[in-house]
């Protein structure tokens, strides 16, 4: 029950930090925000290592675990999170969830095929709520945004373009971006539960993941032309929004280390993807010129809560 507990707060994290993430790419680039926070994931993974003890319990790691670690933090917080941050530039925060929502049935079906996991018929309930509830919540926003632009349209001064001042989302770059993101998001959980299963170490877990994906990003960074040139010259507006997510986002890493060490990647993933709802909450305080939260879209949320709770109860009961 404390790792699905664990999952449901970092999606809750992940949401608000993906709201955080929207408000700075207005303003900066995909590459120009991962300068800051995938570097910041190692003083706080370390520290909370050091507070925690685990930085002392490196020796419980067996070489092969250390390796997995490493590569799922190279190919989710490296590769998969360059992507996703494609497809918030792209598509918005909101719009680019449903797509990525399809990391929580890779990762489920390698789980199964690859660690043995098993899915019962609760939890296959539990994993359609959670499916079906950002689906509802990305028709919802559709239709109200199809209404504004209308509106729009027939309040516009002469001579205005109609809908101009409404965000004209890239679907054919944002969708690519988004379906890689969550290709690589979905393929990280195995290698997590593989490295930490049965450890406890998830704390530790993460400060490898940080350090191996730091050092891909700043040798990528720094064999690139101009690239080095492109990071310093990040807009100061969004430096304190890609601070905060950079904060977020390991708060939110560190919590799904902490809930793959505890539960199945079966009870973990599906949970996780409550950040979906979340982030339309988050959107909607922080950016709500860009957000709406309509009725349908609370039934959809409360649809996605029904979903984990459901998730939660099954592994609980097993």
């Amino acid at each position: 029950m404390i790792g699905a507990f664990l999952a449901f707060l970092s999606g809750c994290l992940q949401g608000i930090n993906s709201a955080c993430l929207r408000r700075g790419v207005l303003n900066g680039s995909a590459s120009q925000a991962m300068a800051i926070t995938v570097p910041m994931g190692v003083p706080l993974a370390l520290l909370a290592a050091w507070l925690s003890g685990q930085l002392y319990q490196l020796d419980e790691l067996s070489r092969q675990a250390a390796l997995f670690l490493a590569a799922s933090g190279i190919l989710q917080y490296s590769w998969a999170r360059y992507w996703n941050y494609r497809a918030v530039a792209a598509l918005g925060s909101v719009g680019a969830g449903p797509v990525q929502q399809l990391q929580m049935w890779i990762a489920v079906v390698l789980a199964v095929v690859l660690l043995d996991e098993t899915l019962t018929p609760l939890k296959l309930v539990g994993m359609s709520l959670v499916f079906i509830s950002p689906l509802i919540i990305a028709i919802s926003i559709r239709r109200r945004n199809k209404l504004n632009a209308h509106l729009a349209t027939l309040n516009s001064e002469p001579g205005a373009t109609p809908g101009e001042s409404f965000f004209k989302p890239e679907i054919l770059m944002g969708y690519g971006a988004a379906l890689i993101a969550a290709i690589s998001y979905g393929a990280s959980p195995v290698l997590i539960r593989s490295g930490l299963e049965g450890t406890n170490l998830g704390i530790l877990g993460g400060l490898i993941a940080y350090s191996a994906a730091t050092l891909v990003f700043g040798l990528f960074s720094s064999l690139v032309p101009g690239q080095l040139r492109h990071i310093r010259q990040t807009d100061r507006k969004a430096v304190p929004w890609y601070a905060l997510a950079g904060l977020l986002v390991y708060l939110g890493q560190m919590l799904y280390f902490m809930a793959l060490s505890l539960a199945p990647v079966t009870v973990v993933a599906p949970i996780h993807q409550f950040s979906l709802i979340a982030r339309v909450c988050a959107g909607y305080v922080i950016n709500r010129d860009h957000e709406v939260l309509t009725p349908t879209v609370i039934m959809g949320v409360l649809l996605s809560l029904v979903g984990t709770i459901l998730l939660a109860a099954d592994w609980k009961v097993q």
